[in-house]
């Protein structure tokens, strides 16, 4: 048994590299893992500006020189499938195939590349991964499928990252 990639039309990759790796990798070839939707913060936070109120003045005095962003979160829900439908064979098969893309991204920081969006970041780091349980499964057109929701923490959201030869790089 194998883990099954439905055919896509427009499915664009979303890749991760880890500090260590000399190439950037497409989780859904490399993990089965497809990324459904999405949520790019469409508003980012600009950090509090350093100020003086002064008693005898309107106003306040800022020193903004550079505008900086707080880091924020990014929630991912992603999809994975089996070749066939046997109910505890795929399902171990799928915790498995999980368990790995969790490996993969669990310790240290990354940078990410979503090739539909054309956004990148670095200093990214992993946030939430859920528990699977058996109520995550379903049976879908002979597969065995699993979905579930990852949350990433995006600590540089300024530095644009650009995806080039196979690698995740400053644009």
């Amino acid at each position: 048994m194998a883990i099954y990639l439905p055919p896509l039309k427009s499915y664009a990759p979303f890749y991760i590299q880890r500090g260590t790796d000399t190439n950037a990798v497409n989780i859904r070839t490399a993990y089965g893992v497809t990324i459904m939707v999405h949520e790019y913060p469409s508003k980012r936070r600009v950090k509090e500006v350093y100020k003086n109120d002064w008693k005898d003045r309107d106003g306040d005095d800022e020193w903004n020189e550079s505008l900086n962003y707080e880091a924020f979160t990014l929630k991912t829900k992603c999809v994975i499938f089996t070749e066939s439908s046997n109910s505890s064979t795929s399902r171990q098969e799928l915790k498995n195939a999980v368990r790995s893309f969790q490996n993969a991204i669990r310790s240290g920081e990354f940078k990410i590349y979503d090739d539909w969006t054309k956004f990148g970041f670095r200093k990214v780091r992993l946030d939430e991964f859920p528990e699977i349980g058996d109520g995550d499964f379903d049976e879908m057109d002979g597969h065995c499928r699993l979905i579930f929701d990852i949350t990433l923490k995006v600590n540089d959201p300024t530095t644009e990252m650009a995806f080039a030869n196979n690698q995740i790089v400053e644009a």
